[in-house]
Parts: structure tokens; C-alpha cells; sequence
């Protein structure tokens, strides 16, 4: 039997395919039927988030709605921004995507064990979690005067 490379990796492929998912099979469908769905959601979101990561390094906080009764409209929003700027100590930052300019301080307490910033301008004034901060500044352009 003449056969072509293609063909000859064809079959190849598939009986080292098949032969895997005969022996393995058992094994996999044992460990997913023992997790509960909140287990399986739980740890396919965090396997959404590292295969986003690795295609975009730049990705750097998450935001996801949690699936409860009040959110009927929507049982799922996920969205992830991309880091823009990183804290270079108190200062004048850029504002990512915009020519506005923010006074950026480091704040002496913390939310969920994150750092705290004021981040104001003349007309307004919020506070930002250090892995929001870096999603909403830009670079840094002088110290604070």
C-alpha cells in the first residue's frame, strides 16, 4: 500500500489520538463529574483569564459579573483591560487615551490588601485600587508642584 506523508501522519495521528483518549477517558470524566458546577465555572474562568494573558500580556484587571438573580438580563459579562501605565511614585500622569493630566498620590491605607490612590484634577477627584490605576494613567510627566 502506497501511502503520502500526509496520509501516513494522518493515521499515525489518529491512533495515538484514539489510543489516549480510550485509556484516558475514564480518568477525565471521573475527576468532572466529582466537581460541582460552581467548581467547573470557577476553574474554566481562571483558565479564560491565563490563555487571555498569554495571547495579550498587556492584559491587567478583570472585571466579571457574578451570575445572581438581580442580574436575569445578563448572566455573564467578563471584561478585561489593558495596562496603560505603571505607579513611578506620586506625581503628574498622562491619562491613557486622552490629553488630560491626573495628580496621582499614593494613599497610607489599603482596599482588599491593594495600594489606594488619589487620582484628581481640578473638576474631579476618585480614588483607584493600583491594579485599576494601571489601566487608567499613562505615563508619567512631572512631580507634583
Amino acid at each position: 500500500m502506497n501511502l503520502s506523508r500526509r496520509q501516513s501522519l494522518g493515521l499515525l495521528a489518529g491512533s495515538v489520538i484514539s489510543a489516549t483518549a480510550v485509556a484516558g477517558a475514564p480518568a477525565l470524566v471521573a475527576a468532572a463529574t466529582k466537581m460541582t458546577a460552581r467548581e467547573r465555572y470557577d476553574y474554566h474562568l481562571v483558565e479564560l483569564q491565563k490563555a487571555a494573558e498569554e495571547l495579550d500580556p498587556m492584559i491587567g484587571y478583570w472585571h466579571v459579573t457574578e451570575l445572581d438573580a438581580d442580574a436575569r438580563h445578563c448572566a455573564l459579562v467578563i471584561s478585561a483591560h489593558r495596562l496603560t501605565g505603571r505607579y513611578n511614585g506620586d506625581g503628574r500622569y498622562e491619562a491613557a487615551g486622552s490629553g488630560l493630566i491626573y495628580r496621582v498620590e499614593l494613599m497610607d491605607f489599603r482596599i482588599d490588601d491593594e495600594r489606594v490612590f488619589r487620582v484628581s484634577t481640578p473638576m474631579e477627584r476618585m480614588l483607584l485600587i493600583e491594579p485599576r490605576l494601571e489601566t487608567f494613567i499613562g505615563r508619567k510627566v512631572g512631580a507634583l508642584s
